[in-house]
């Protein structure tokens, strides 16, 4: 996001949708000294974020738990649904550009009856970054959708 930017995953268990999450970046007003405005009797703003990702169709992207949003240098932004342990990437109009799904799978109980993948959270690491100095990157064959397993 940018400055004064945040972005959440909002999970969306129990709420007036029905369990379908999202993730939603807003642009609270800040005074010149970087606090958030706030009018005596308002709630703090925007009334409405700036952007939004819902999944096509909504409720084809529920993550209860165990999830995460980090916005990338390119504007896209790399999101996490834990409980199926799938990492996608979306750009600006909500497509998805990039998926993996872990083939990895536990003993860990699902509340929300998917394969028990648990995947915490992704980062996203640049290629340049120096931790990676001197390995050799190599891609990953593409994984099957667990739709399609």
């Amino acid at each position: 996001p940018g400055a004064g930017h945040l972005l959440a995953f909002n999970n969306g268990y129990g709420g007036p949708a029905g369990t379908a999450s999202s993730v939603v970046e807003i642009e609270p007003q800040l005074a010149p000294d970087g606090s958030y405005l706030l009018q005596r009797g308002d709630s703090y703003g925007p009334a409405s974020p700036s952007w939004e990702y819902r999944g096509h169709p909504p409720s084809s992207f529920a993550a209860e738990f165990l999830s995460g949003a980090q916005r990338l240098a390119d504007g896209n932004t790399l999101v996490t649904a834990g409980p199926q342990g799938r990492i996608f990437e979306v750009n600006s109009r909500g497509n998805v550009v990039w998926e993996y799904t872990s083939p990895f799978s536990g003993r860990a109980p699902n509340p929300a009856g998917d394969p028990p993948r648990a995947l915490f959270r992704a980062v996203f690491v640049a290629s340049d970054h120096p931790a990676l100095a001197g390995r050799e990157l190599r891609p990953l064959e593409p994984q099957p959708r667990l739709e399609d397993r």
